[in-house]
């Protein structure tokens, strides 16, 4: 799927959902020139000092953020201006400015945004964090807490939500190349 090259794919989703399976995926399997970026990776470039923000908010753990979301931005503009389709994933919540999407909006500007938001069940996102390894489980009542403000997303006009709660990988990527193309 070639997006416009004013476009940028923003995939976000609950911890578990699949965004960075999904994101990676849809890059390697373009038939255009497509990069992947992941706001995690980025995030944990910070080796001495770094505040995981599943151990509390802070402004250190903001200002880690914000500068790992505009560094993402730099290298998805750079890549787009040079002809690249850009897919991105981060956890992105609807009701939550200092990870909303108002914030890519600005650090993506000019280019548009499609967001795409992986939204399985709960019993779906439970199983899969119980699945994955010791450094990226989540405990269950963060977990929820994440779910339950990400289910805010079926609301928003900007997303396109999936339920990927029984889809495949490439079962994934063909419906967002569907919403995509509504």
């Amino acid at each position: 799927m070639d997006l416009s090259h004013n476009r940028i794919l923003l995939i976000s989703g609950p911890a578990g959902a699949g965004k960075t399976t999904v994101a990676s995926e849809w890059a390697s399997s373009n038939d255009t020139e497509s990069i992947h970026l992941s706001l995690d990776s980025f995030r944990e470039f910070v080796k001495s000092g770094y505040r995981n923000p599943e151990l509390g908010w802070n402004d250190e753990t903001q200002r880690q953020l914000d500068l790992a979301r505009s560094n993402v931005s730099a290298v998805a503009i750079n890549s787009a201006n040079a002809g690249f389709e850009v897919v991105i994933d981060d956890a992105v919540f609807p009701s939550w400015e200092a990870v909303g999407i108002d914030r890519w909006r600005e650090a993506l500007s000019p280019f548009e945004i499609d967001l795409v938001v992986l939204l399985p069940s709960w019993d779906a996102v439970f199983e899969r964090n119980a699945a994955r390894s010791n450094n990226r489980k989540l405990p269950e009542a963060m977990l929820k807490t994440i779910y339950d403000d990400m289910s805010g997303w079926r609301e928003h006009p900007d997303a396109s939500v999936i339920d990927s709660s029984e889809l495949t990988v490439d079962q994934t990527l063909a419906e967002i190349k569907r919403v995509l193309n509504d």
